[in-house]
């Protein structure tokens, strides 16, 4: 792999900052718009075809009572299974599929040219992608399974501790307990995914494999886990928040002019689509420096091996 990078891209720098790269971000929406569109464009044609003869949109089936929808659920239900099967496939194909688009972007926002540009370009920067698919690969595996597990250990141990403790407590504090201990774990599994892209970074500006690279994961995790984390966490609640506000304000357009409801929804749902690509790469950027700092350093003390 090093001599793969040697031959595409100049070391790492340290000035790594998203802002600095719309095209990068704008390649990522891109991917991420393509893959909604292909999820989403089938649910669609079925709502339309469902709302009844001669409909041009889903209108029908959110009136008041909400018996058009059952109507439509009930006779629609072997459509909905298939269009079911196929998103879920189709949005795992993507999840494995999209680690090569987001080590493209890590590889822009961290590397320029060797003749000294300050952008790599779309070329190097998915050469390098490839690259690094194998080591991303080994880490959406290893620490997808984790994180599913830590998940899957939480609300098990949850729900057996608000189970026997029932009585002694009440309904009340049994289920705050529950809850305090589905915090614990979702605050773990949050731990995991900071790690992951701080290996991601590492696999990138060290020129490692997925597991030396999961080590210096969690070696660079440990050493500020508290600064890691909020750089992380602010982020991603922000674009989370921002998903919630926007569905709040969609639901409340006023539906008596379609088309111009229409365009407002689709402004507000890409505002927040792109806010988050920003927010999500300005947090690789963030794990991306920490990978720069000590990539030179690294790469020494492997030459004196």
């Amino acid at each position: 792999m090093s001599a793969h990078f040697a031959d595409v891209l100049a070391q790492p720098r340290g000035d790594i900052r998203a802002r600095r790269h719309p095209w990068a971000l704008l390649g990522l929406w891109a991917w991420q718009t393509g893959i909604a569109l292909f999820v989403g464009w089938p649910a669609a044609a079925l709502a339309r075809v469902s709302g009844g003869e001669g409909s041009t949109d889903d209108a029908a089936l959110w009136k008041a009572g909400g018996h058009a929808l059952l109507d439509a659920l009930w006779h629609e239900t072997h459509a909905l299974a298939v269009l079911t099967r196929t998103a879920t496939l189709a949005l795992l194909a993507s999840a494995f599929a999209g680690l090569l688009p987001l080590a493209a972007l890590m590889a822009a926002l961290a590397y320029r040219a060797p003749e000294g540009r300050r952008n790599a370009g779309f070329v190097r920067s998915a050469r390098v992608g490839l690259g690094a698919f194998g080591a991303f690969g080994v880490l959406f595996v290893v620490l997808g399974f984790a994180q599913v597990a830590v998940v899957g250990v939480g609300v098990a141990g949850a729900e057996w501790i608000e189970s026997i403790l029932h009585s002694a407590l009440g309904e009340a504090g049994a289920q705050q307990l529950e809850a305090l201990v589905v915090a614990v774990f979702v605050l773990a599994a949050s731990a995991i995914l900071v790690t992951h892209d701080l290996a991601r970074a590492a696999a990138l500006c060290s020129r490692v494999g997925g597991w030396r690279a999961l080590g210096l994961g969690v070696s660079w995790f440990r050493m500020a886990p508290a600064h890691l984390w909020w750089s992380w966490a602010w982020r991603t609640g922000t674009g989370t928040a921002l998903v919630v506000g926007g569905a709040q304000v969609v639901g409340r357009l006023r539906t008596d002019n379609g088309w111009v409801a229409l365009f407002c929804a689709a402004l507000i749902h890409q505002g927040i689509v792109v806010s988050r690509v920003a927010l999500r790469a300005s947090w690789l950027a963030c794990a991306l420096r920490v990978a720069a700092d000590t990539a030179s350093e690294f790469s020494t003390q492997e030459a004196s091996i």
